[in-house]
């Protein structure tokens, strides 16, 4: 479902933050009374930027790390790993949160750094594991295959004696897999039952009394619903590793009907003058938040509104919802997991061709699979087939860039990660904060602090761009072969080319079409 309100949840904990911040934020003002330091950046072919490329290549390592400790000694594989973009590290003591910035090491987190503020009763949360680790994967993939929506994952790791977060309730439905120690769990009776946004931290005489106190201990699961106001800490002896696996995050009948209305808004308007009646001339003279809400006319535009609003319902149709349910889908399938891959299976291993005679044909994980029908600007119909079977799983609900290139660089990581455990003391990455129990749509507080002008053009050039759903388009008089082909996959082997082809005008396009789904990875192809 749409993730549209991140932005007004950043704006909320943002306006929480200004106190901590304001120190911040005045050192900030003292900073941009000072001269642009656009004069003192290197020059392309010089020294200093040859370096600063080698620097940012390496990961934020120093050259003189690198060659003190790895060049011509042992590998290395830097990862971009930091405060904000992959952990927040913060603490809650005497009912106020304290959050670590990085500001002193410019974003970047080192394991040495991370380990040191452990041991001062700091919590460490890293965002998406499941990026890294392959149980964790395959675990959400199940959970977005089960729920049909987006999961999310964070890994907290807490010291003994020590709480990371103030009382507070979130948006999403909350799995806690206790990994490792014990942590004492309180939980509250809901503000709201199933609450639609992420709550600010809350004060006791918010939430009363506890209505479950638990200890979960290393290997139990604890489940609670969107909107229980939860805390945690671990005791005076046992450090604490947990991971949380949310999912559902956006997915109610008012999401859904934000997504629906303005279809069926646009076909009151198309159908029904009463629609298309221009406003009352003047009418902001007397609405709005500055004039009283009982005058006369005032009431009278809200009987309108009201009217019209109940006279809606006549105008939803079943093609509006069908396709609203299309639309709702293309977050899930742009921003999904990929389907976890049998490890023996070879990737250039393609099988036999879909052409052949003796061979039944289905899609591969027919639920990374969808059909949508529709009409182009000259009102041609057409059929797009949506996947997300080679979605990224390094950039799991995020940009992605990797080109094809993700899947290699798991393989290579894979080989070489007892080798390098102990090597990522300088490894680097950038800034913020974040709540303990993970949203599904990994939504993470922006830091204030400024990186290259390189990574700022590439925010503000993606900031706007969100994933897109892989799909690919077929011309309308393909849709019935596709949707057989779609129901055959549901159980069984699938369908032969020559059940395909029966009774269709243009046996040619629908072998073209094969050939192509069957190119991109989407076709199992099984010989009888």
């Amino acid at each position: 479902m749409s993730r549209t309100k991140q932005s007004a949840r950043r704006k909320k904990r943002a306006a929480e933050a200004a106190g901590q911040d304001s120190n911040k934020k005045q050192k900030k003002a003292t900073d941009a009374k000072k001269p642009s330091n656009d004069a003192s950046k290197p020059v392309k072919g010089s020294r200093q930027w040859a370096e600063a490329s080698l620097i940012k290549l390496l990961g934020g390592m120093s050259l003189d790390t690198f060659l003190s400790e790895y060049f011509e000694k042992k590998p290395l594989l830097p990862h971009s790993m930091g405060f904000g973009k992959d952990l927040t590290v913060c603490r809650y003591v005497n009912s106020e949160r304290e959050n670590f910035d990085g500001e002193d090491s410019d974003g970047h987190a080192k394991s040495r750094q991370v380990a040191s503020l452990l041991d001062k009763g700091y919590s460490c949360q890293f965002y998406q594991p499941q990026r890294y680790v392959d149980g964790l994967y395959e675990l959400n993939a199940a959970f977005e295959e089960v729920f049909g929506g987006l999961a999310g994952a964070s890994a907290y790791l807490t010291p003994a004696n020590s709480q990371a977060l103030a009382p507070h309730h979130d948006e999403v439905e909350v799995f806690v897999l206790q990994t490792e120690g014990r942590k004492k769990w309180k939980l509250y009776h809901p503000l709201m039952e199933l609450a639609g946004e992420h709550s600010s931290d809350l004060e006791k005489d918010q939430i009363g009394e506890p209505w479950m106190e638990i200890t979960v201990e290393e290997g139990d699961l604890l489940y609670f619903p969107r909107g229980v106001v939860h805390e945690a800490c671990t005791d005076k002896d046992k450090f604490s590793t947990h991971v949380t696996i949310s999912v559902y995050q956006h997915n109610t009948w008012a999401n859904f009907l934000e997504v629906a209305l303005p279809r069926v808004i646009r076909h009151a308007f198309d159908s029904d003058v009463e629609f298309r009646r221009g406003l009352p001339v003047g009418y902001l003279g007397y609405m709005g938040t500055q004039f009283p809400a009982d005058s006369n006319k005032a009431k009278e535009f809200a009987a309108t509104c009201k009217k019209l609003v109940g006279q809606l319902a006549e105008h939803i149709g079943e093609k509006n919802l069908q396709e609203s349910a299309d639309e709702a889908a293309m977050d899930l399938l742009a921003n999904r997991l990929p389907p976890p891959t049998d490890p023996k299976k070879k990737k250039d291993e393609t099988g036999a061709s879909p052409l052949e005679s003796n061979v039944t044909i289905s899609f591969k994980n027919r639920s990374h699979i969808r059909l949508s029908m529709g009409e182009d600007e000259e009102k041609e119909a057409f059929v797009a087939v949506y996947y997300s079977l080679t979605n990224c799983r390094r950039h799991h609900m995020g940009i992605c860039m990797c080109e094809g290139e993700d899947d290699d660089a798991d393989e290579k990581e894979d080989d070489d990660a007892d080798e390098k455990e102990d090597d990522e003391d300088e490894e680097g990455s950038e800034t913020g904060e974040r709540a303990e129990t993970s949203s599904a749509d990994g939504d993470k507080e922006e830091d204030d602090d400024e990186s290259g002008d390189e990574d700022e053009d590439l925010s503000a050039a993606f900031g706007q761009m969100p994933p897109q759903a892989k799909n690919i388009v077929f011309p309308g008089e393909l849709a019935q072969t596709l949707l057989k082909l779609y129901a055959s996959s549901a159980s069984g082997p699938g369908v032969s080319i020559e059940e395909l082809t029966k009774d269709v005008s243009d046996e040619t396009a629908v072998r073209g079409m094969l050939l192509r789904l069957w190119s991109e990875g989407l076709l199992d192809v099984t010989e009888a």
